[in-house]
């Protein structure tokens, strides 16, 4: 013997109404307008952050045209919605260390605003505050790289001269 507090059809009412509530409550938590800014406070911070790294790990083991499509698809969403979310995303993309999408400049340009912007404790900024850091270092490296280049490329050209002095100077010599 079963004892209930509501009648059968009592039961089924209030059951819908609840399955309606709920229903209702997601459908307003869903829906998060299109935002023109950095961060307009609705971004869950850790998860973007998680969700941004697993797609720099799965583009950086992925095939070249693979890496290229990831890559324009995040440059359209970024064109489309400027938002923290697609700015994060694009600037991950473009500061990974590949040849199909290293962009150090584009990289900077695109992640300072989410390091200076974001929260100063957020996550999100955290993440583009080691990505620039990272870009930084990159290009401090192609700099001192470039110098190193051409001070070699001088001395091999003094070399060359005092190699050619020491020709026209020497006495020609007789068998």
């Amino acid at each position: 013997m079963t004892h209930t507090f509501f009648p059968a059809a009592i039961r089924r009412v209030l059951l819908r109404l609840l399955v309606l509530g709920l229903g209702l409550g997601v459908a307003a938590c869903s829906h998060v307008p299109a935002g023109s800014g950095v961060d307009d406070g609705r971004v869950d911070h850790s998860r973007l952050v998680l969700d941004t790294l697993a797609l720099a790990q799965k583009t950086a083991t992925a095939s070249a045209e693979e890496q290229r499509r990831e890559l324009a698809a995040a440059q359209q969403a970024f064109t489309r919605e400027r938002s923290l979310t697609h700015r994060l995303r694009l600037g991950t993309l473009l500061a990974l260390p590949l040849p199909n999408l290293e962009d150090e400049a584009r990289a900077v340009q695109v992640l300072e605003p989410v390091a200076a912007q974001a929260g100063p404790g957020s996550p999100a900024s955290q993440l583009a505050a080691l990505l620039l850091g990272q870009v930084n270092d990159r290009l401090k490296q192609a700099r001192r790289a470039q110098q190193l280049k051409e001070q070699l490329d001088e001395l091999k050209n003094i070399e060359r001269q005092l190699i050619e002095r020491g020709r026209r100077s020497a006495p020609p010599t007789r068998p």
